[in-house]
């Protein structure tokens, strides 16, 4: 009895298997599709991880120069009104660029995230295919 139950567990896993749809296979549609996707998703990742960098540097240039902005501070006479002003003003400056580069981080954030659900989304339609390397290669 116990060798039926087994054998009938072991038929209803088949079943199951086999009602699952088989993944996309090379040189079908879906594979073109899959890789002619992530074909066009390669120089936007190039582009978004540039301006990271490029808004990287921008806020190092930012924070340095507010460093020399405060150390400059002491050297200003109080008592001199232009000199106070002028410093302010500078200051001002500073502060609008920085909102300005905390903007554009939070932007550039929202861009990398939309473009992470998308690859995400590609690699839950496109993940299952079973391509040889060399295959995979040619479709490049």
């Amino acid at each position: 009895m116990k060798y039926m139950i087994t054998v009938l567990a072991g038929c209803a896993a088949a079943l199951a298997a086999q009602a699952q749809p088989m993944p996309p296979q090379p040189n079908t549609p879906a594979y073109k599709a899959c890789m002619a996707e992530e074909g066009a998703l390669r120089p936007q990742r190039q582009a978004i991880a540039r301006r990271f960098h490029e808004h990287e540097a921008a806020l190092q240039r930012a924070a340095a120069a507010q460093a020399a902005h405060t150390a400059a501070q002491a050297r200003v006479d109080s008592s001199d009104a232009a000199a106070v002003a002028a410093f302010n003003t500078r200051q001002d400056a500073l502060n609008a660029q920085s909102e300005s580069l905390n903007a554009e981080g939070a932007r550039l954030e929202k861009e990398q995230d939309a473009f992470n659900a998308r690859v995400a989304a590609g690699n839950v339609r496109c993940g299952n295919i079973l391509a040889p390397y060399k295959v995979r290669k040619k479709e490049k």
